[in-house]
């Protein structure tokens, strides 16, 4: 009895210690550092008529703003002249602000050493930043995630041991590291001078809004785990304050958590000094691609598309919609400022020894899902949201982490090769309501009981009603997430002088905002509409307003009664009355309607599908226009992209060979003598029309011709190798190339041994992270790939990685050399596929590189083994070699004649006799003779079981792996590295088998809407290539 009750007594205490260690992990994360929140606020007195908000939204210079972002690495864009026509893609698609995540590591390849020249001018994009009319959330880090190397820390600054990464003292625990910080400090004092140039705080037109501190540093995880300290945010903070950053601190919460929300009235008060930033903001990624869902992290999940279940609105649902009471129940800072969502999820990464592309993701989601989540997000009261990705770009040289390949497409709205997919251009449709009726918009309450049922469940998501001083209109946010799949249904709205009942369209996983209680300048009152409107434009002198719409034949306008005339081409004859309210529909999906009153006029403008998705409407702000708010001052359609360049006075119009004429609206004179009025359809003053020219109604081919073919055999016997040695004190010797520096490409390593004489066998056993290639004599032996997507595996892409695990062996015997010279030469090359990127609670960027494990068996005598490749701080990009110490020499290649070419596709055996090897050719580009005329990208597509690095006019543009280590076959070419004359081609190549290597340049065949690539035709109907024309119209 004695025994069972030392037994409990024991038991009893567990919860006490227990409880023990959760208070102390708590209060330890608190910190000592001197930094108040107080001490790092925002100077609102100082800049409040700069730069001010309340709880709704941003107010610059005195008018609330909606902030509509989109994310841009301009890291992920080689050519730096490709910066201004993808931006100028971003304002066309109706945003306002762009977010950026300036790289560390990209920027400083050696210690000491920053460098902010050509691709690296920051200064430069901040400036056409402004030119172009964008805000900026500038996103310095140090850490950034965003699946590049290292999370964005530099390499040299992970190879010091005696540093704790992100103060990562191991998984689920930190200890703040002042040497570290003062690290990030120096990162900070290099990058924000910068960026200080630019805010708007500075009353010169800068574009800078607010500056991110870290990125996705919980402070709590689910609202328990302690992960974050509050003195790695302090002194990141203050380091921002100290380099002269005067604009609103934000932080991004990696969901909603609640972390680092300014609570000054506790700077104080004794035990409680937590530490908070300026403004709230946290990330929201709904709905994981299988291939990375939670379920993958553990099991082997996702990798047949076949097996994919559709996303459930569910958890669209669940995720969502009770967000607003969420954020403002945290209190403090985030209930008195704007609901801001840093990064919206606006589609999804892909994976190594996958078989799908980012097409198979694209369609996963669906055309309709960034707009769904918009809308969504919308509705729960957010007037700050940045999507990631709207350009995801490409990940060239190395700059991927593991969980990323070459391509960073993120099956975003603008896809990789510069098109934009259905998906933007169906946001685009929300982005240009929001800022149509952005005086009501950006400040609206939630109406606790809407007015409005629907006859089915799941369709209507809630309302918001504007507190504007004028008229107080409603915003109904409809989404269909009926269970049955229903596309049809009705609609009750409850007016103040009845009920009345409406029809609706809208398919399934799709939303749209309805606008209500809304009087328009001609006196005319809609109690309704279930029409979606797009665009309106308004003219207050003459009472004259333009709706652009999108027909159905089963939605309407309801108006309350009024003496009106309707005329136009559009609407059905006859008006039905419902009570005190006239419900116009329409017959047609095109066309227009004018409903006239005594005192002014309403044009609808209905648009087709596919015109609704040409939509373009200029808005422009009044802190880029001289204090003149017009919103829009043009609306146009028919073209690829459009964008009004306010200097010139032009509108760009990039349109593709099947597209034929613009339609414009504008009130004021266009200048082009070209423009004609308009045709039946659209026969009205202010709708002039553009014709593009018959030259431009055809596609222009592709035709790339390679000549000059040679190759070379790497020589290893003439690289700078040296012995594998110790880094620090008592350690063993390393193999890890991250001591090295050898983090771009392959590590190499190599030992010399000679054949036993008693004919023994020989094998090498060995580990390796990722990609290892085993040469004896010159000759590839075999290879094997380390590389899993679950937690905790051989190879991990995120999280811990058991080194030890996965050793393979090969039998060496039949390589050895034998007769009179018995030395033999053992090489293996072993390619990284990146950093792990340190993200969330994880302590993996140090997960070794190279070999890991290496044991020669069956020699007489065993060296020291030896080890080479490029030491990235000698770079001035960290990011762009093969690790081949060999790569620059330009002597020793030879004529390649075994290559052979059938029709467009050129072929050259590759045998695992030949070792590893560089090839190099030339080719011409005659299509950018013209390119003020047109675009054409290109794409290089690459198939056959062999392994390539790709250099195009010294850049690494593509890592192709045929063995199915990765899925992509087609690399974006981009636009402005290719030249019309005598473009160079590198490719170091090796094989694990004998194969042939097949490679062709074209262009991009792809479905009109998504953008997915065409793989699959008759060879007589072959599909063309995207391209654009491009024009400008005077205005």
């Amino acid at each position: 009895m004695s025994d069972m009750a030392q037994l409990f007594s024991l038991l009893a205490i567990i919860p006490a210690i227990l409880g023990g260690f959760y208070i102390y992990a708590h209060q330890r994360t608190l910190g000592t550092l001197d930094i108040t929140t107080t001490s790092v606020a925002y100077d609102r007195t100082r800049y409040q008529d700069l730069l001010d908000w309340d709880k709704y939204s941003l107010t610059i210079e005195g008018e609330p703003t909606q902030i509509l972002s989109g994310e841009f690495h301009y890291w992920r864009v080689p050519d730096r002249t490709r910066w201004t026509p993808i931006l100028k893609q971003y304002r066309s698609a109706g945003f306002n602000t762009i977010r950026i995540y300036f790289h560390w590591g990209y920027h400083s390849p050696s210690e000491g050493n920053y460098l902010f020249d050509g691709n690296r001018d920051i200064d430069y994009l901040l400036t056409l930043c402004e030119e172009l009319g964008l805000f900026v959330l500038a996103a310095p880090g140090p850490y950034i995630c965003a699946e590049t190397q290292g999370g964005g820390y530099p390499g040299w600054v992970v190879a010091k041991r005696d540093l704790n990464i992100r103060h990562n003292f191991m998984m689920l625990w930190r200890i703040y590291d002042p040497k570290f910080a003062n690290y990030e400090i120096q990162w900070m004092d290099a990058i924000l001078p910068i960026i200080a140039k630019h805010q708007i705080t500075n009353g010169q037109k800068g574009s800078v809004l607010g500056v991110q501190i870290d990125n996705e540093l919980f402070e709590t995880m689910n609202g328990m785990l302690p992960v974050g300290l509050h003195d790695q945010m302090r002194i990141l903070a203050k380091a921002a304050r100290d380099a002269g950053i005067t604009v609103p601190l934000f932080t991004n919460d990696g969901f909603e958590e609640g972390g680092w929300v300014a609570r000054p009235e506790l700077d104080n008060k004794k035990g409680k000094k937590r530490f908070g930033i300026d403004l709230y903001g946290f990330d929201k990624y709904v709905i994981f691609a299988p291939s990375s869902s939670p379920k993958s992290w553990l099991i082997n999940s996702g990798v047949s598309v076949g097996d994919w279940d559709e996303w459930d609105p569910k958890n669209m649902e669940k995720s969502m919609d009770k967000l607003e009471s969420k954020i403002r129940s945290f209190g403090g800072g985030a209930k008195e400022s704007p609901i801001f969502i840093p990064e919206l999820q606006g589609g999804w990464f892909n994976h190594y020894q996958l078989q799908h592309t980012y097409d198979q993701i694209f369609d996963f989601y669906g055309e309709e899902y960034t707009k769904l989540l918009v809308e969504t997000s919308l509705a729960q009261g957010v007037t700050m949201a940045s999507i990631y990705m709207i350009y995801g770009g490409t990940n060239w040289g190395t700059l991927g982490d593991p969980d990323v390949y070459t391509s960073y497409d993120y099956s975003a709205c603008i896809r990789e090769f510069g098109m934009l997919s259905s998906r933007g251009r169906n946001l685009r449709k929300t982005l240009l309501l929001t800022r149509s009726f952005d005086s009501y918009f950006t400040k609206t309450d939630r109406v606790s009981h809407p007015n409005v049922k629907t006859s089915i469940p799941h369709t209507l998501n809630l309302q918001r009603q504007s507190i504007a001083k004028d008229q107080q209109v409603t915003f109904t946010f409809f989404r269909n997430f009926d269970r049955k799949k229903r596309e049809t249904f009705d609609i009750t709205v409850e007016d103040k002088e009845g009920s009345l009942t409406m029809g609706c369209y809208l398919p399934y996983k799709t939303s749209f905002i309805a606008v209500g209680n809304y009087t328009t300048q001609n006196g005319l009152h809609l109690i309704m509409s279930t029409i979606p409107i797009l665009s309106r434009m308004v003219d207050p002198i003459n009472k004259q307003e333009i709706w652009v719409v999108e027909p159905n034949l089963i939605g309407s306008m309801a108006f309350r009664n009024k003496e009106v005339t309707f005329t136009g081409n559009m609407q059905c004859d006859t008006l039905h009355p419902d009570g005190s309210a006239i419900i116009l529909s329409f017959e047609k999906d095109h066309g227009w309607t004018k409903i006239e009153s005594t005192t002014g006029s309403l044009y609808i403008i209905g648009l087709s599908k596919h015109d609704a998705s040409t939509l373009f409407a200029e808005f422009q702000e009044p802190y880029w226009n001289d204090g003149q708010k017009k919103y829009p001052s043009l609306i146009a359609w028919g073209a690829d992209n459009f964008f009004y360049n306010r200097k010139s006075k032009m509108l760009e119009v990039n349109h593709r060979p099947s597209e034929t004429e613009a339609h414009i609206i504008s009130l004021e004179r266009i200048k082009d003598t070209r423009m004609t009025a308009s045709d039946d359809v659209y026969d009205l003053p202010f709708i002039q029309s553009f014709k593009y020219e018959k030259n431009t109604n055809s596609p222009l081919s592709v035709s790339i011709s390679f000549d000059k073919f040679e190759h070379r055999p790497v020589d290893f016997k003439d690289m700078p190798w040296e012995h594998v040695r110790r880094f620090g004190g008592k350690n063993p010797v390393s193999f890890d190339a991250i001591d090295y520096q050898y983090l771009s490409g392959h590590a190499l390593y190599r030992n010399i041994f000679k054949t036993p004489v008693n004919e023994h066998k020989v094998t090498l056993s060995l580990t390796a992270r990722h990609r290892a290639t085993v040469l004896m004599n010159g000759k590839i032996v075999g290879g094997h790939t380390t590389y899993s997507r679950q937690l905790f595996m051989p190879g991990a892409k995120i999280g811990p990685d058991p080194w030890f695990l996965d050793k393979h062996t090969y039998d060496l015997t039949p390589y050895l050399s034998y007769g009179d010279y018995l030395e033999n030469e053992l090489v293996v090359i072993v390619e990284s596929f990146g950093l792990n990127r340190q993200a969330f609670i994880m302590n993996d960027i140090r997960n070794p590189r190279g070999i890991t494990y290496a044991k020669l068996s069956g020699v007489e005598e065993a060296n020291d083994w030896q080890i080479t490749g490029v030491d990235i701080r000698e770079l001035s990009n960290p990011f762009t070699s093969s690790g081949f110490p060999d790569e620059e020499k330009t002597t020793g290649f030879k004529t390649l004649d075994t290559v052979h070419l059938n029709d467009i596709t050129y072929k050259v055996p590759i045998s695992v006799n030949d070792g590893v090897q560089w090839f190099r050719f030339r080719f011409d580009n005659e299509l950018k003779k013209h390119t003020s005329s047109y675009t054409v990208p290109l794409r290089l597509h690459m198939q056959g079981e062999w392994t390539a690095m790709v250099f195009i006019n010294d850049v690494l543009i593509a890592r192709y792996y045929g063995n199915g280590d990765g899925p992509q076959h087609d690399f974006y070419l981009p636009d402005d590295l290719i030249q019309p004359k005598n473009n160079h081609v590198k490719i170091l190549a090796y094989t694990w088998k004998d194969t042939e290597g097949e490679f062709f340049i074209a262009g991009w065949p792809v479905l009109a809407e998504s953008g997915n690539l065409i793989t699959h035709y008759e060879q007589d109907h072959k599909p063309a290539e995207y391209m654009v024309y491009k024009d400008q119209i005077k205005f």
